[in-house]
């Protein structure tokens, strides 16, 4: 999203475009979920927060940009969308 538009919560969206050729979902939230953790001041401690926050970013960017359907009610479902 070139925009740079922001969710409801004031969080910037996830911008869905690539590193390098051929990276995965699981390289991309690994990415975005360290990027989280700088933001948040880099705290020692609860890597699952980061990631979780990774996760439902990429997930409603990628709701935003008609590539998914908003079906994913927990993050069960968030990791079943992103990762299949």
């Amino acid at each position: 999203m070139p925009d740079g538009s922001k969710k409801m919560d004031g969080q910037q969206r996830v911008e869905l475009t690539p590193d390098f050729p051929g990276e995965g979902q699981l390289e991309f939230v690994a990415k975005l979920a360290y990027q989280h953790w700088e933001g948040r001041g880099m705290p020692l401690g609860s890597p699952e927060v980061d990631w979780f926050a990774a996760e439902r970013a990429l997930y409603e960017s990628l709701v935003a940009s008609g590539l998914v359907s908003p079906s994913a009610s927990n993050q069960q479902d968030v990791q079943q969308e992103i990762y299949h």
